[in-house]
């Protein structure tokens, strides 16, 4: 597969007469967008608001923040699945995208109705939170949108993450006929083959457990989130949305995996440190031990059989999940193959430690920090001048009470680095 990468910078958004991007400036047609989102019928309510990089704003709540992309050149589309969109296998032919700025979705819609997973995701756009979270540097076009509220909830989902890339879809098209100013070709060459073998294992959370329904609203892979065993994807495929949608923390966005570094950086060192053989997603939450074992030994198998030689192993949850993600990592050190652990830490509190299961076999990990957000010391977070969604915001662990969204507020009660976007780290002395 070769994939070339069209980028439009985005220095500055604006509302105007029609959707366009020029020299940096991305210009939006506002009602025209408005009244693509509307045309669905599942909408009840819908509006379009701005948030630039350094304003005093806060938008909650985030469900996902989507990049702009759009293939231009061979099959299929950008964010494949999801939402009814074509399955045909991407990864090949131009795709563009417009860097620089998101599509935040803010909505209350839960993501199922099971309880457990709850919306308490915000983004800033100055101040302490915004400096460590990615998105919040991004010119945001924030979709507030609210689905009728007679549908079930896996329809209101899909109503609701449709309108965003409805929207994403219609900013990206501003670019479909323009030579991009930057490229970018991506393709798993031939190279040397004394060069080391690595594989990237990526695992996913999935909700099927939790909410007890095989089409819960998540992370998704060409559009499905149900639990399943090991998938070998192309990385290709990765940069044009075959692993897509939101979890339950900031850093969990359709627009991080789109931008992940670990991934990133994995592919532009093809070919000159280590011969990189693609991605392996495997799911987490299994329910039991065996099946939670048999992933791990799964996912090492395949590593094995692609002849890797080393493993970088993210994932993007907390709690019952770290248990196949870390006889993940033992199964492969057991195969012979040396493994790389990217991760936040548990709580340091006390004398438990910071792992919810440390094996011998996880000797080289990269620390991004504690998952606890109360840990960084950036509480309480000031008021902000403007919200956007809604005025007042659930808070604490139980969801007992409601404060003012513009603040003071503490932070979210998670932070989770997933893919190494920030400088934070913990360091064992």
């Amino acid at each position: 597969m070769r994939l070339e990468i069209g980028t439009f910078p985005v220095h500055n958004v604006v509302f105007g007469a029609q959707t366009q991007w020029r020299d940096g400036l991305l210009e939006l047609a506002r009602d025209e967008i408005l009244d693509a989102v509307r045309s669905d019928p599942r909408i009840a309510k819908a509006d379009l608001e701005l948030a630039k990089p350094g304003e005093s704003v806060r938008i909650w709540p985030v469900r996902d923040v989507v990049e702009p992309r759009v293939k231009v050149e061979g099959p299929g589309v950008v964010y494949p699945g999801i939402c009814g969109r074509s399955i045909t296998t991407v990864g090949e032919g131009r795709t563009h995208r417009l860097s620089g700025v998101g599509v935040v979705e803010v909505s209350e819609t839960p993501w199922h109705e099971s309880g457990g997973d709850h919306l308490f995701v915000y983004l800033d756009m100055a101040g302490p939170w915004s400096e460590i979270i990615p998105t919040s540097s991004l010119n945001n076009l924030c979709v507030v949108v609210e689905p009728d509220p007679n549908l079930g909830v896996d329809a209101r989902n899909d109503a609701v993450h449709n309108a965003v890339l409805t929207v994403s879809d219609r900013l990206a098209a501003a670019t479909a006929h323009l030579d991009p100013p930057e490229r970018e070709t991506f393709e798993l060459t031939d190279v040397d083959p004394s060069l080391p073998k690595v594989v990237y294992i990526l695992c996913l959370h999935s909700p099927q457990a939790m909410s007890g329904s095989p089409a819960t609203f998540c992370t998704s892979t060409y559009g499905l989130t149900q639990l399943t065993p090991p998938w070998l994807f192309h990385p290709n495929e990765i940069l044009d949305g075959a692993i897509t949608g939101p979890y339950r923390t900031a850093f969990a966005t359709s627009w991080t995996m789109a931008n992940n570094p670990a991934l990133l950086d994995l592919y532009r060192r093809h070919g000159t440190d280590f011969n990189f053989l693609g991605v392996i997603a495997t799911r987490t939450e299994w329910t039991t031990q065996h099946e939670k074992e048999m992933t791990a030994n799964q996912t090492a198998k395949v590593a094995k059989m692609l002849g890797a030689e080393g493993a970088l192993i993210t994932w993007d949850a907390g709690g019952n999940e770290f248990i196949e993600v870390i006889r993940t990592l033992q199964a492969c050190e057991r195969s012979g193959i040396k493994t790389v652990f990217l991760t936040s830490e548990d709580d340091p509190t006390g004398s438990a430690p910071t792992m919810l299961e440390p094996v011998p076999e996880a000797d080289a990990i990269v620390s991004t920090s504690f998952f606890r957000a109360d840990l960084l010391g950036l509480d309480p977070l000031p008021p902000v001048d403007r919200v956007i969604g809604n005025p007042q915001k659930i808070s604490g662990r139980l969801r007992d009470h409601y404060v003012p969204t513009a603040g003071p507020l503490p932070t979210p009660w998670r932070f989770d680095d997933h893919y190494g976007f920030s400088k934070l780290s913990s360091v064992e002395y």
